[in-house]
């Protein structure tokens, strides 16, 4: 489905006249169909960690704490503990907040650990690598859509757009947008349109998640006891955990 065949598949639930075109059209409708499916596929896209829209960026770092080339052009969001030192093996900490960072340069302090902090278009990293240090994380995209050629994209440019994340979520958001624009009760679409959006972020499946602070190493007597208290814990036959999200 194209950004055509999404809004036409509005327009005829909603009983609207018939649309034979959008991005180029003036007609009242299709400017406003636009303006929410443009609305609908940026918001749709940050309400969950998509697996379509996950990318992986890896970088030979810098010896600084802002690191060139260490946020893509397209970054939604860092996904949190995927952040790693491949060189060293270490896990980075963080997102550091504002105050957090700023007390780690006004003390002069050296974390045992690296921290890393997103400011504006720059990622802060203390304390700073090595140069040529390989510096690798998972990230949210924030190009939800693509062109009729496959070149992703951030916004809808062309009726011909195809969109990333399921057709029929930017359908039946648009049908709840629409009809809260116009004052009416939209009540029972947006529930219909939630519960479809939820089941489609269940079906993207849970992520185990491993656990690389050594201090959740237990004795085999201590990790037969944590696994039996904890359904989402799997330990390995060392200790180590295996925790679910």
């Amino acid at each position: 489905m194209s950004l055509l065949t999404i809004v036409q598949g509005a327009v005829n639930r909603l009983g609207l006249p018939p649309l034979s075109a959008v991005v180029t059209s003036t007609d009242t409708t299709a400017v406003e169909m636009q303006a929410l499916a443009q609305a609908e596929g940026k918001e749709l896209a940050a309400r969950a960690e998509w697996k379509i829209l996950t990318k992986e960026q890896v970088f030979s770092a810098t010896n600084a704490a802002a690191q060139a080339g260490g946020l893509p052009s397209d970054l939604g969001w860092i996904i949190p503990e995927t952040l790693f030192n491949r060189t060293l093996r270490r896990k980075f900490s963080g997102p550091l907040n504002q105050e957090e960072w700023q007390y780690i340069q006004a003390n002069l302090t050296t974390l045992v650990w690296p921290a890393f902090r997103v400011r504006g278009t720059s990622l802060l990293i203390t304390p700073s690598p090595s140069a040529g240090d390989i510096i690798a994380y998972e990230y949210v995209s924030n190009q939800w859509c693509q062109s009729s050629g496959g070149t992703p994209q951030s916004a809808w440019g062309d009726d011909s757009d195809t969109a990333l994340i399921d057709e029929e979520l930017h359908t039946l958001g648009l049908i709840w947008r629409f009809k809260k624009a116009k004052g009416l009760d939209y009540a029972d679409d947006f529930r219909i349109y939630d519960l479809q959006v939820r089941q489609a972020i269940y079906r993207e499946g849970s992520r185990p998640k491993i656990s690389t602070d050594p201090s959740f190493r237990l004795s085999r007597h201590g990790a037969d006891a944590l696994a039996a208290a904890r359904g989402d814990i799997i330990l390995s036959d060392d200790g180590a955990g295996l925790m679910w999200d």
